[in-house]
């Protein structure tokens, strides 16, 4: 039993990855009820990103399998729903173009390092941005009309994105980094 629990972290992460398509479907459904469908997968997908990590943490069983898969969950389920966004709800094309080339430069960093047999685990700035992600995005998925809530977390949300890519990059550059 304490075997099967230790991949349950992993496990809750490839589910993650497995509900961006219905999210993505229901997005698109067209329907007011397709839409709050869509934010609930959103959410619980989101959820489930912070179970996974305190999971891990919990018992002890971080692995370089969920250090790699976690952020890329993260990653596919905000870009999938930020390409919605942009497509559906008015959502600003730069500002999701603005975030992806972030998300992809930390993730070429990323396999840099792990290649090199070096470690970039999640920072506690990554944590955040992905908190104020997860809540700028979800806002934008409510079937509601656009207001000063979207404009504040949009402009939360970019800040975050760029103070945590600075500091990957900072921590890659360091002489204490796990970087060989």
């Amino acid at each position: 039993m304490a075997t099967r629990l230790r991949h349950l972290p992993n496990v809750i992460t490839v589910a993650r990855i497995a509900l961006v398509p219905l999210f993505v479907v229901l997005a698109y459904g067209g329907t007011r009820s397709s839409a709050v469908l869509a934010f609930i997968v959103f959410f619980v997908a989101s959820v489930s990103d912070l179970l996974d990590g305190y999971l891990a943490r919990r018992q002890g069983t971080v692995s370089r399998a969920g250090e790699w898969l976690d952020p890329l969950a993260d990653k596919l389920l905000v870009g999938a729903a930020l390409w919605v966004l942009v497509d559906t709800r008015a959502f600003p094309l730069w500002a999701a173009l603005l975030i992806a080339l972030r998300e992809v430069a930390v993730q070429i960093l990323r396999a840099r390092i792990v290649n090199a047999g070096g470690r970039l685990p999640a920072s506690p700035a990554a944590k955040a941005k992905t908190v104020l992600q997860i809540a700028m995005v979800s806002v934008w998925l409510l079937p509601i009309g656009v207001g000063p809530v979207h404009w504040i977390l949009l402009g939360a949300g970019l800040i975050a994105t760029y103070w945590s890519g600075a500091a990957y990059f900072t921590r890659a550059r360091s002489p204490l980094s796990s970087v060989p």
